[in-house]
């Protein structure tokens, strides 16, 4: 199942000079492109619908003519040699996708993703005409050629959960556990006897009455992508939401993406390869413990994990140094008085206990001195403005 059934209208930013996709400005990419990092050396596995035009792409170009693209596989037509396809079944989801990992676009001067320099393995897997669980057993086949390929970093921006063709095939909210599915399971063969990263999109339906994460997307071992907004970086209110019974955070990391979280994991993938150039000796713990160590929140929430990673301290991470976190205070009253400097649209408030939000509430308000009110049985609530967050501890 694609996380997402809509093309690319989004990606850049700035109007003169260099232009990064919003989601790379939003994360700062440019401290990777300034570090001279592309991903150079590192095999990273692309797992999804088809790759229609893929071949075609500007974005892709430079990839197929230096030899970047190491291996392609379609599993739903064992006889295709080539990006086939059907682009009424949404067969260019994969393309999309590989563009926001490793596409430039150099007639314009457009960077999409931070891995230009990466080695590519692609996969299809997944049909938009049907869900069927034959699709689950083809990403399992295509991670275990990856991994004997060598490739470090998989990203899946597909997911499985109520959308099957047979509905008795369907799975159940509270099968979303970390073990239940085989697609889980095997991302967690992957992570742990390969040492893989696997990035996943969480989902798009966090307005939907199923609200959760998919699978593989609840795998523990999985590295798990939420969507954010690009002014201030609060949920996408399609964005799956980590399930209120795992002891684990699900999403572990947002960016933005205005179109679905399938858009936001991509993002994930170019900086974690970025990461592994600098030092290929990185374990898959580390890596990820970078990441999210760089994430705008100290503290996670269902809704964002750990919030938007920023590169500079990702890169920082990496290399052994030590970086500041957002803020945290202690409240012992009922309410928080927080000063902004100035005027916000809106501020949203995460009431939480542990990491589940409790409560999301939004204040709109064209003032500088807001009152934040602790919730009931909240232990803490994360407040994010564009430009910054707050965590409030409640020792009331």
């Amino acid at each position: 199942m694609r996380w997402l059934k809509l093309a690319l209208l989004f990606l850049s930013a700035p109007l003169f000079g260099q232009q990064l996709g919003f989601a790379l400005e939003q994360i700062n990419g440019q401290a990777i492109i300034d570090a001279g990092l592309t991903g150079k050396g590192v095999k990273i596995g692309i797992i999804d619908g088809g790759f229609l035009g893929a071949d075609k792409s500007e974005s892709l170009k430079a990839l197929f003519e230096s030899g970047q693209v190491a291996g392609y596989r379609d599993y739903l037509d064992l006889e295709a040699t080539d990006f086939s396809g059907s682009a009424n079944f949404d067969d260019t989801h994969g393309t999309e996708v590989w563009e926001l990992i490793g596409g430039f676009k150099a007639s314009k001067d457009v960077q999409y993703g931070l891995a230009t320099g990466a080695t590519y393995y692609l996969a299809r897997t997944d049909h938009g005409g049907y869900e069927r669980r034959e699709e689950e057993r083809f990403a399992i086949e295509a991670m275990e050629w990856m991994a004997k390929e060598g490739v470090r970093i998989i990203n899946i921006s597909l997911g499985y959960n109520f959308g099957f063709t047979k509905k008795e095939e369907n799975y159940r909210p509270e099968q979303m556990d970390g073990k239940s599915t085989i697609l889980t399971q095997a991302v967690e063969r992957m992570s742990k006897a390969y040492g893989i990263l696997v990035v996943v999109a969480a989902g798009n339906d966090g307005d939907h009455r199923w609200e959760i994460v998919g699978s593989p997307g609840d795998a523990p071992s999985a590295l798990t992508v939420g969507a954010t907004k690009f002014k201030v970086w609060d949920d996408m209110k399609y964005s799956s939401k980590g399930p209120g019974w795992l002891d684990y955070v699900k999403p572990e990391i947002s960016c933005y993406s205005s179109l679905g979280t399938s858009f936001s994991a991509p993002i994930i993938t170019g900086l974690a390869a970025c990461l592994l150039e600098r030092d290929s000796t990185t374990t898959v713990d580390q890596l990820r413990s970078a990441i999210l160590n760089a994430g705008s929140l100290v503290s996670p929430n269902n809704y964002l994990g750990y919030g938007v990673p920023d590169a500079h301290k990702a890169l920082q991470l990496i290399e052994g140094s030590s970086v500041e976190n957002q803020k945290t205070v202690l409240c012992d009253k009922k309410n928080y008085i927080l000063e902004l400097g100035k005027p916000s649209i809106y501020l949203t408030v995460y009431h939480k206990r542990g990491w589940i939000a409790l409560k999301k509430e939004t204040i709109r308000t064209d003032k500088t001195t807001i009152k934040i009110k602790r919730k009931e049985d909240a232990e803490s609530s994360t407040v994010i403005w564009e430009g910054g967050a707050l965590e409030v501890v409640w020792k009331y």
